[in-house]
Formats: structure tokens, C-alpha cells, sequence
């Protein structure tokens, strides 16, 4: 096990790509499992805090410590094994998203799930529930996780198997490999009906695996993942539409939105349709991403052929069959000629080639705003709300209303099929710090009122804590306090995340 006292040999471990800054004594870095329990059991029994740090890509500064220890993951970076028959992949958590996706194209296989920093570590995705581009279709994190090792605070081990335990009612009951029995008493608290990461999955009757989705560390260490996966799509088309004309970008969305839901299900029954029932209709989209107008113009240095008249733009995709190649085609620049008068201008994509260029064109936009970010040096001001779908427009021209009240620089971009935006804002004076802080508070008031959620996918880590409290009640909040100490007792795993 590598051993380091010295700041100045871990100061990156002290700090996120939210610029949010830590403090620690020492940091640990175990090679084996037997030396990470052993690490964990000696850090509880001290009641040294332990932060488990994972790629360093989070946003709200789950992975910097407040005190204590630091144990880092990272040589648990393996794939320990790949079931083509079953389509599962099992892994070691510090495994990054790239470094999974390049071997499974090896096995003609894909992640549903596609979070868009793919440096991220499937540790951190699970400590989230990451979700990303394909969230619109696929869903997020949780519903990939078939199976998980965790070591406790105490050294204790859980081996959780999705399908194997479940709540009854609001009493669960988990035994570890040992035969410990932890039992918890679910709080009565209702998730809002959105895309949502904003501490514990709480349900009646839940499976047992989904409570430590989500949990940002807080619960106990995830040694091992398994992932549920699928065929590689035969063919999938992607575009970047641009529209001349926001109220139409909107109608734009809600009728691909509406297309690609009613071609997957029949609303009453909850079962799949016949696309052949669809008459007219093959749009079944797999990603609806925005790219507002003022992102737009920061893209266009590097991408000259971006339209001078767009005021915003539309990534999507959808897999497809060959036979369906040209309908599918005609169906989405027909849609789009309804709604936009630059149809002519889309971006398109069938091959690889083309699709890595529109990835990077998506990706290129948080790098170079990250970039502004750092050099005003800066902590990140950028909101992760998601409210239900017919408050999607209202709360957009909120966003916008309140942004040029406070007359702050801004980038707005995110997954717009899930109602969920990402308002970047660049401040660089103390006055617009503070008006940066107050157009946030406001935006996650308004989205909390709506029934949404303040955290859709990057979790609530130290950055985000207060917006908890004000999401749940402190009854709500103080029962999921009662859930941690039962796994860990003395409060040293990743202390500081979602709790005071």
C-alpha cells in the first residue's frame, strides 16, 4: 500500500473539477482488498474520516476531503470479466468510462448509459447514479447495476444482487457475506417524478442493491460492479438541427418527445407497441440534447459552419434498422423542416467518423467553458435541475428572465429531452459571485416548487448540501442520517457528503 504525509505529494487529490478545494492528512492508496479493508477498519476504530477518491470529474466535491484520510481507488482499474452470452461486464471501480467502452467495442457490445465525461470512474457514476446523452431512452446508472461488493466502515461485506432483496414495505433487511443482519426503517418521503440524483433511493418495497446507487459514498466502499449491457445498435443516425426560432425549438422537442414515447409504449398497458401500429410515425429517438445561442457562438471559433441565424440547436440520435435507413432520414428532416427554416443545415451522421465529430462538437462546449472557469479562477456555478416535462419551457424562460435580471454571462446547455438544463454561469467579479449564488438559489426554488429536483445527475456532494435541506424535510433528512449510522456508525466515510 502506497502511504503519503506530505501535502505536496497528494495536493490533486485535494480537489474536483468544480474547483471546490480540501484539506487532508495523509492519503492511502491499496493495491488489494485485504489491504483497503484493512485501511477502513484501521481508520473507523481511530474515527479518522475517510474520503474515497475516485477520477477527480465530479462537480460538487464528493471527492475532496474536509480532514483525515484520503483512500484513493485507483488501482482497482480492472475488468475482471466480460459474459457476451449474458451480456454482463465485471469491473473494479477506478475502470473509466473510455477504458470500458474501448474493450467492450471488442465484444460487439455497448453501455447504454453514456455520461458525458468519459474519464469519469464507474465508482463515481455509481456513487451519483450518472446518467448522460442516451438518458432520455435508456434511463440512468441504477437500472444497469446488477450486482455490487461493498466493504463497511466496521470491515463487514455486502454482496448485493439485484432481484435478490427487497423492502418489505418500509423494512430492509441486509445480511453481509458474514451474516450480520442491518436492518433500516425506509423514511416516508416522495422522489420527485423527474430524473433525479439527489441523495438516498428511498421506495417501498425497493430492491436493496438501489439504496447504495446514489449514495455518494456514505454508506461503504464499492469494490466490484457489475453492469448489465447490450448489442452494439446496427446502425444509429445522429444530427445537430438548428433553429432559427426558440418557441419552435421547443414545439421541435415536445413532438420528438411525444414520438419517440408513444412508439415505445402504450401508456395504459405499459407495454411495448408494434412500430408497425405507428402509421406515419418511426421517430424513436435515443438523445434530445440542447445547445442554447450564447454556447452556439462559442462553439462557432472552432466550427465556422455553424449558422449565423441559429438561436439555438437540437442533438439527436436514433438506432435503426437498415431496411428503415431512408424513412428515418425523411422522417427527422421533415420534423425539422416543420419547425426550423434552416433544416438544410443539419449536421448529420451514420458512421463512426461522423458521429465522433458531433460527440466532440457536445464535448468541446463544458471544456471550453471549464476552461474560462479556471482561469477566473472561480469555483463553478452551474445548475443541475430537472422539472417535469410540461414545466419545461416555463422554467427555461425563467432561467432566462432571471439570468438577464442579474445581467450574468451564461452558457445553457443539457439534456432537454429529460427537462433538464445546465445553466452555466461565469462570474469573475465578487458582485457577480454574488449575483451568480442568488440566480442559483432562485433557480432551485423554482424548480423545488414545480416538482423538480436539485441535483438531476451530478449528486449533491459539500456544494449542494443547503439545497438538500431545503428539497426534504429535516425529518426526511435525519432518517436517512439514521440509514448511514447503521452501516457506518462513526460517520467516517466520505464525511461532509450530503449531511451536515
Amino acid at each position: 500500500m502506497i502511504e503519503k504525509r506530505n501535502k505536496d505529494t497528494f495536493e490533486q487529490y485535494l480537489a474536483d473539477a468544480s474547483n471546490y478545494i480540501g484539506n487532508a492528512d495523509v492519503l492511502f492508496v491499496p493495491e488489494t482488498s485485504v489491504e483497503l479493508k484493512k485501511c477502513i477498519i484501521d481508520c473507523n476504530s481511530k474515527n479518522i474520516p475517510v474520503t474515497i477518491s475516485g477520477a477527480g470529474t465530479g462537480l460538487t466535491g464528493g471527492r475532496v476531503p474536509e480532514s483525515g484520510a484520503i483512500i484513493s481507488m485507483e488501482k482497482f482499474n480492472k475488468i475482471l470479466s466480460i459474459d457476451e452470452q449474458e451480456k454482463l461486464i465485471t469491473l473494479q471501480p477506478a475502470l473509466t468510462l473510455a477504458e470500458m467502452e474501448n474493450e467492450l467495442n471488442n465484444h460487439n457490445l455497448f453501455y447504454k448509459v453514456n455520461p458525458t465525461e468519459k474519464n469519469a470512474s464507474i465508482g463515481g457514476n455509481i456513487a451519483t447514479n450518472a446518467s448522460g446523452s442516451r438518458t432520455f431512452r435508456y434511463g440512468p446508472t441504477r437500472d444497469y447495476v446488477m450486482r455490487l461488493k461493498i466493504i463497511l466502515a466496521n470491515g463487514d461485506e455486502l454482496e448485493l444482487n439485484r432481484g435478490e432483496v427487497f423492502a418489505s414495505g418500509n423494512e430492509l433487511e441486509i445480511k453481509s457475506v458474514n451474516g450480520k443482519t442491518y436492518k433500516i426503517e425506509l423514511p416516508e418521503i416522495e422522489m420527485p417524478a423527474v430524473k433525479h440524483a439527489a441523495g438516498y433511493y428511498i421506495k417501498p418495497g425497493m430492491d436493496a442493491i438501489d439504496l447504495f446507487i446514489g449514495s455518494e459514498g456514505t454508506l461503504g466502499v464499492v469494490t466490484e460492479i457489475t453492469l448489465h449491457l447490450a448489442p452494439l445498435p446496427e446502425n444509429v443516425l445522429g444530427g445537430i438541427a438548428f433553429f432559427d426560432d426558440l418557441d419552435k425549438l421547443f414545439g421541435f422537442v415536445e413532438s420528438v418527445r411525444d414520438s419517440s414515447r408513444k412508439y415505445r409504449y402504450d401508456g395504459e398497458k405499459g407495454m411495448p407497441l408494434n412500430p408497425h401500429f405507428i402509421i406515419g410515425n418511426i421517430i424513436d429517438a435515443r438523445t434530445v440534447e440542447y445547445f442554447d445561442n450564447n454556447s452556439l457562438k462559442l462553439l462557432k471559433k472552432s466550427y465556422p459552419q455553424v449558422p449565423d441565424r441559429a438561436v439555438g440547436a437540437i442533438w439527436f440520435e436514433q438506432e435503426y434498422d437498415s431496411k428503415d435507413e431512408n424513412n428515418i432520414m425523411e422522417a427527422w428532416y421533415n420534423l425539422i423542416s416543420g419547425f426550423s427554416q434552416l433544416a438544410d443545415d443539419t449536421w448529420t451522421a451514420t458512421n463512426p467518423k461522423e458521429h465522433n465529430l458531433l460527440s466532440e462538437f457536445r464535448h468541446a462546449l463544458p471544456e471550453k467553458v471549464f476552461e474560462i472557469i479556471v482561469n477566473n479562477k472561480k469555483l463553478k456555478i452551474g445548475t443541475d435541475t430537472a422539472v417535469p416535462d410540461k414545466y419545461a419551457v416555463s422554467y427555461y424562460k425563467y432561467l432566462m428572465e432571471r439570468l438577464e435580471h442579474f445581467g450574468l454571462q451564461h452558457y445553457i446547455w443539457g439534456h432537454i429531452g429529460n427537462s433538464h438544463f445546465h445553466a452555466n454561469v461565469i462570474v469573475k467579479t465578487d458582485e457577480e459571485v454574488k449575483n451568480g449564488y442568488k440566480f442559483y438559489d432562485e433557480c432551485i426554488d423554482e424548480a423545488i416548487y414545480l416538482g423538480g429536483t436539485v441535483s438531476a445527475e451530478h449528486g449533491i456532494g459539500k456544494l449542494k448540501k443547503k439545497y438538500f435541506y431545503r428539497m426534504y424535510s429535516n425529518e426526511a433528512i435525519g432518517k436517512m442520517k439514521e440509514i448511514k449510522k447503521v452501516f457506518d456508525s462513526n460517520n467516517i466515510l466520505n464525511r461532509g457528503n450530503l449531511f451536515d
